[in-house]
């Protein structure tokens, strides 16, 4: 059994992640000028070996999933024009690339190509198969295989070997579309290799070696390569790469993320795997929270859910959704964070110009609104005897089912079914706070299958507890308070307008949304108990 995604357009959801979407749409989205994102693939003059190529893929990508999510006409052209754009620039040799032939492969080239795939196959999987694009994108991956040795991508590219190697997902993606066996085939041999050229990833993960001690530790990229370990190895039914996709995930969610969902510690952008788990609490440890990173776990996780079925996987999402993202982007949805603030008192910086040459661009303001967009495609699925709910906030399903309560402001929601006929809904029961499923008291962290004939305005009414709840780090020294998937924080300044106040304190998504300096917030306090007491998980 596995879960699917509905069809485009079919969830669309209404609360908090909804509007921020929408406004990302219309403040971001929609005004990015497009013409400048192609022009280093039109003029081929990127001499510094830097990344102005990977702002295509990233930024087209969001567009195809907040398209996904909405439907909005107007996005839609724009991704229409900017593909035909970007096609114009291919050469007769198939190479579509911002750098120079003498300096192709060099510095951030193969990265930047692996992000134009990425770009071509949401628009093919998501928006339509056009013949012609398909067509383009297969002579332009022919030329970069050609450019590589056949594929020999870990030795290309940046940290060891895993920026190049990060192509692993979208090559396989492209073998499905394509029909083509040939980039299968490329696809089990850069798996083979284990993605890095100091050693095998995959191996290293099934040994249960800390990620910050993996090839050296990138979080964005690493994470990447094991995308495709998921995905290859569910195409395949690899039970090697399949196993170290969830060794990895597993030691992810024990090692590395963070209380708000967020991951990426060490250097001034939160970029590296670095025991975050164990000290996010620390203000001397780098910045904290890569949107990147938490924009590409997010990802990994939809992947994981996919064949994993494993509520607790939904929990994360949920958890970076309501926290880590939403607190990511300004409220007018035209700005993100680059990294997330030290959680022991920090503010929130806007995202800020990566190149002064190549301004309105920076690699989480374009990766930021793909995060969001996941959203929808993981809120409703398709499971094999029915249809399974993983997100909460108001939504509809067309045809399917609506949810409504203001979630996760408030804690009582109503399931209404739309659907007749006999089929099985499974709901996602929370692991870390307690919930009743039509006033009974269910166990949590696992999904609950109500198996029923149903008619069209059936309903099933859901209690979650939001009250407040402590979780302490890893040596029970600090504490954090949450309410339901909700990140509390103590503010300098009360936000305008918030999601939910407990006492004192206000959601971390609202926190520091000024983007001011003067705008600190405090996530971890010292704890005045004796650690960690288990979470009896039952509602009073």
């Amino acid at each position: 059994m596995s879960f699917t995604e509905l069809p485009p357009g079919v969830v669309r959801l209404h609360g908090p992640l909804g509007q921020a979407l929408k406004r990302v749409i219309e403040n971001r989205l929609k005004k990015i000028n497009y013409r400048q994102l192609v022009d280093p693939f039109r003029f081929r003059n990127e001499t510094d070996l830097r990344w102005r190529c990977e702002f295509w893929g990233k930024v087209v990508r969001s567009a195809v999933y907040a398209w996904r999510a909405t439907g909005d006409p107007e996005l839609g052209k724009l991704l229409e024009n900017t593909v035909a754009d970007l096609l114009s620039t291919q050469s007769a040799d198939g190479v579509i690339s911002s750098y120079p032939d003498a300096l192709r492969t060099r510095g951030w080239d193969v990265w930047g190509r692996k992000y134009l795939l990425a770009g071509l196959n949401a628009c093919l999987r998501e928006y339509g198969k056009d013949p012609q694009v398909i067509a383009a994108a297969g002579r332009m991956l022919d030329a970069l295989l050609r450019d590589t040795r056949g594929g020999v991508f870990q030795d290309y590219g940046e940290h060891f070997g895993l920026a190049g190697a990060s192509i692993l997902r979208h090559l396989t993606d492209f073998a499905v579309i394509s029909g083509k066996e040939k980039y299968l085939d490329a696809a089990k041999k850069l798996a083979s290799c284990g993605c890095c050229h100091l050693h095998d990833i995959f191996y290293a993960a099934r040994q249960m070696v800390p990620p910050m001690a993996i090839s050296n530790g990138k979080a964005y990229e690493m994470t990447s390569c094991f995308q495709g370990a998921c995905v290859l190895g569910r195409l395949l039914n690899d039970p090697g790469l399949r196993d170290a996709a969830k060794c990895y995930w597993e030691l992810l969610r024990g090692r590395e993320i963070a209380v708000t969902g967020a991951g990426g510690m060490k250097d001034r952008h939160g970029e590296f795997w670095y025991d975050g788990k164990f000290n996010q609490h620390r203000s001397d440890m780098g910045s904290m929270g890569e949107t990147c990173v938490t924009v590409t776990w997010l990802s990994f996780c939809r992947d994981m859910l996919a064949g994993e079925e494993n509520s607790v996987i939904a929990d994360a999402m949920e958890r970076a959704f309501y926290n880590a993202m939403l607190g990511s982007v300004s409220p007018d949805g035209a700005a993100f964070t680059h990294a997330n603030p030290f959680l022991d008192g920090g503010w929130k910086k806007p995202a800020q110009d990566q190149m002064a040459d190549f301004p309105g661009h920076d690699c989480c303001l374009a990766q930021g609104p793909f995060g969001l967009a996941l959203a929808p495609c993981v809120a409703v699925m398709r499971s094999s005897r029915g249809y399974v709910v993983n997100l909460y906030e108001d939504l509809s399903a067309d045809g399917i089912l609506r949810i409504k309560g203001n979630y996760p402001s408030s804690g009582r929601v109503k399931i209404t079914v739309e659907k007749t006929g006999g089929f099985e809904l499974l709901l996602r029961i929370p692991g870390d706070f307690a919930c009743r499923v039509e006033g009974r008291q269910v166990p949590g962290g696992a999904y609950l299958p109500l198996l029923r004939q149903w008619r069209a305005g059936d309903a099933v009414e859901v209690e979650f507890d939001l009250s407040e709840r402590l979780e302490y780090s890893c040596d029970g020294k600090f504490s954090a308070a949450l309410a339901g998937p909700l990140v509390l924080c103590r503010c300098a300044k009360q936000p305008e307008k918030h999601l939910f106040r407990s006492r004192d304190r206000f959601d971390y998504a609202s926190a520091g949304s000024r983007f001011a300096a003067e705008d600190v917030f405090t996530v971890w306090e010292k704890s005045s108990g004796s650690g960690n007491p288990e979470n009896k998980n039952e509602l009073t």
